[in-house]
């Protein structure tokens, strides 16, 4: 804001203030004050509309350049490298970052004196040793970038799925010099417009906690913000998508059928979500870290409103690797069949996916699997294929040790994008073969 503008406000806002302080003192102001008062405050609204249609303070000051590409399958974290010409050589590497999402800000100033015009970019994914998965990309000029970006871009493939999962997960290219972030979700209606979830965060990735479940048209939005909590960025541009009921399938689930995978990559893309793969639309009931105890407490709230006649049900994983006994997740499963039974929804099991403790020892959030696991899901996964629908998606996931494979897996626990294929196409073809649909 310009310092003539920020004069302008202050004188009124104190004459607002002062006009206000004289009534207390003096009684009804007369028709005189009114109008005073009524152009003051005309003029605070003016000056904050003004205030409002500047330019963000990061456009203003930060001179950078925008960089995405397409997710790497198994990549942890990608390795940037900006080039001073298209040939890919170690002496013509002037800048690298590494970078944990699918794509990037970076200053100019990086260029250290590189023409922009002639600079050009690569990447490559990275697994979570820091080992490159596989060559880098092709060079490509970075004016094939976007300079300049005075907004966040979002990170998430919701427009492409057939159903969105009732627990959304909000992603996007984090923004240089901000602080933190404010996202927000907004449902349409008819000459209504509603404002449904209002978030702050210093990350660029938000799981949201609380559930989707009313019909209607959705969009959802993110901008930046400074230390002190104003606009460092605009909105970004929204990204809609619907919430409908009722649905044929659903899935309810734990991470494993939230989606997700390779560590860092979010639930929000459909790379790591089985459902994606299933060749027909199933809504995503799934909820990261549930247990079978979650999912029973979860099933009048979360299932219910959308009033499936399929359920799939795949839990487990989080009872078995924190020792809970396999009776109480048998009796778990059990309860939710016949809930399911109940309201007339057909319920279908698909077994619980094995873990590789190996790989979890390496990852610095998973706690150690609990002794005895193997012997707890070999039981639950045979009490699942007695039951009247099933299907088994574990034993290809499994190696001659019955763990996870490791060429499935990156932190051990979390089927990855190979894995995640495997069972939704598994689980797709039961449905289509079953039941017909």
């Amino acid at each position: 804001m310009k310092r003539g503008m920020r004069r302008e406000l202050a004188f009124a806002c104190c004459l607002a203030v002062g006009l206000f302080v004289g009534d207390v003192a003096k009684g009804a102001p007369n028709e005189g004050q009114e109008n005073v008062a009524q152009e003051a405050q005309a003029t605070l609204h003016q000056l904050r509309a003004e205030a409002t249609r500047q330019l963000p303070r990061s456009a203003a000051t930060v001179d950078k350049v925008r960089l995405t590409w397409p997710l790497i399958p198994g990549a942890v974290r990608y390795r940037v490298e900006l080039l001073s010409s298209s040939e890919y050589k170690k002496e013509n590497i002037i800048y690298a970052e590494t970078v944990s999402m699918a794509g990037t800000e970076i200053k100019l100033e990086a260029l250290h004196g590189v023409p922009f015009e002639l600079a050009y970019w690569s990447v490559c994914g990275l697994r979570f040793d820091g080992s490159p998965l596989g060559d880098f990309s092709a060079p490509k000029p970075l004016s094939f970038g976007e300079r300049h970006p005075v907004s966040p871009l979002l990170l998430s493939d919701y427009a492409e799925m057939a159903e969105m999962p009732i627990y959304l997960v909000y992603a996007w290219v984090p923004v240089q010099g901000t602080s933190s972030y404010e996202v927000e979700v907004w449902r349409e209606e008819v000459g209504k417009r509603e404002r449904v979830r209002h978030y702050y965060t210093y990350e660029w990735t938000l799981y949201d906690e609380k559930p989707l479940r009313t019909p209607g048209k959705y969009s959802w939005r993110v901008r930046a913000l400074d230390g002190n909590g104003r606009r460092w960025s605009d909105w970004s541009e929204p990204e809609t998508f619907s919430v409908k009921t009722p649905v044929s399938v659903a899935a309810l689930g734990d991470s494993i059928t939230h989606g997700g995978g390779a560590i860092m990559t979010q639930p929000s893309r459909t790379m790591y979500c089985w459902e994606s793969y299933a060749g027909l639309p199933v809504k995503n009931l799934g909820k990261s870290g549930d247990s079978t105890s979650d999912l029973l407490y979860r099933f009048e709230n979360d299932v219910l409103p959308f009033a499936p006649k399929y359920l799939v049900i795949m839990g487990g994983v989080n009872d078995f690797r924190a020792g809970a006994p396999a009776s109480v997740t048998i009796q778990n499963l059990s309860c939710l069949a016949e809930k399911c039974r109940a309201y007339g929804i057909t319920p279908i099991f698909a077994t619980a996916t094995p873990i590789s403790p190996r790989l979890m020892e390496h990852v610095w959030d998973i706690e150690p699997a609990a002794g005895g696991w193997k012997a707890a899901q070999r039981a639950i996964n045979e009490w699942i294929m007695t039951q009247p629908y099933a299907v088994d998606v574990s034993t290809p996931l499994t190696d001659e040790n019955g763990e996870l494979k490791a060429s499935l897996t990156t932190d051990g626990l979390h089927p990855d994008a190979e894995a995640k294929r495997i069972i939704g196409e598994r689980i797709g073809k039961y449905l289509k073969e079953k039941f017909g649909l």
